[in-house]
């Protein structure tokens, strides 16, 4: 079988695991359109709804919307890891029992308590950012989404540190190999930079595609569509980043935790793994 997976360690940059993630991504279409599809269809038909028909607008609120996509991503991320840790894995139970299990339960709680962590810090969003863009001459079109932007940056970097000493939590459970807390701090430690950069980069690009759409709702035409089709670009952009983060922590998990895929019973020199010249531990 044809091997497609480079070499990973904590020594790896950061650069050649986003490399080989966007490669696993690109020879894995079909499977990232049948979960995305779904995600952005729902995210379109919501926002039409809600902005063209009456009996929707009590769904307006976005804190609620907020929620849903946190728990959809959870469950997306989880199918993409999983799939990113079984890249060429050779046929066996051992696989599929992986592959169709459910999204982990303790992962589904760490989407939510980040989502309340994140959701308390934007109460302390900072005040007079939009009236001094506005003294600056900025056009009237990107105060908003450029002041929403700047506003969010001080708890992006404040709760993307706390992320970054558990985030391998969210591969061990995805692998079916959970880890305490102590264990996910100190398996972070040699790669914890990267993991930092990782997410910072993640929220940036996301957070910068919404400026983006919430700019093109300005100055493109009116069109009853339009806030369903920026929100939609919105999502998809959305989970093209999870599944690069994705693959890149569970390309850390495997390397960090020595974790091996399910072999069949009856292969020779079952569990043994061989290492790249000049790695040994």
């Amino acid at each position: 079988m044809a091997q497609h997976r480079v070499a990973v360690d904590e020594r790896t940059p950061l650069f050649l695991l986003i490399i080989d993630a966007i490669a696993f991504w690109l020879r894995s279409q079909a499977l990232f359109w049948l979960l995305v599809l779904p995600i952005v269809g729902l995210a379109a038909a919501g926002t039409y709804l809600v902005d063209t028909v009456k009996q929707f607008t009590f769904l307006r609120r976005p804190e609620g919307w907020h929620f849903l996509f946190a728990l959809i991503y959870a469950l997306f991320l989880d199918r993409w890891i999983k799939e990113s840790l079984l890249d060429d894995a050779a046929p066996c139970d051992g696989v599929d029992t992986l592959r169709h299990a459910l999204v982990p339960a303790p992962f589904l709680m760490f989407a939510i308590v980040f989502f309340l962590f994140a959701m308390g810090l934007s109460w302390l969003q900072l005040q007079g950012i939009e009236q001094a863009l506005v003294a600056r001459g900025l056009p009237s079109a990107m105060v908003v989404p450029l002041g929403t932007l700047l506003a969010w940056l001080p708890h992006l970097l404040v709760w993307a540190t706390v992320l970054a000493f558990v985030i391998l939590l969210v591969p061990a459970w995805c692998a079916g190999a959970p880890l305490s807390l102590g264990q996910a701090w100190r398996l972070s430690e040699p790669v914890r930079p990267k993991l930092f950069r990782l997410i910072v980069g993640a929220v940036l690009l996301s957070m910068a595609i919404y400026a983006a759409t919430q700019w093109g709702l300005e100055v493109l035409p009116k069109k009853p569509w339009m806030p369903a089709a920026m929100v939609a670009a919105q999502r998809l952009a959305d989970c093209l980043l999870l599944a690069i983060a994705g693959h890149v922590l569970a390309s850390l998990f495997r390397a960090l935790a020595d974790w091996q895929q399910p072999e069949p019973e009856d292969r020779p020199f079952r569990n043994m793994r061989l290492r790249p010249r000049g790695t040994a531990r």
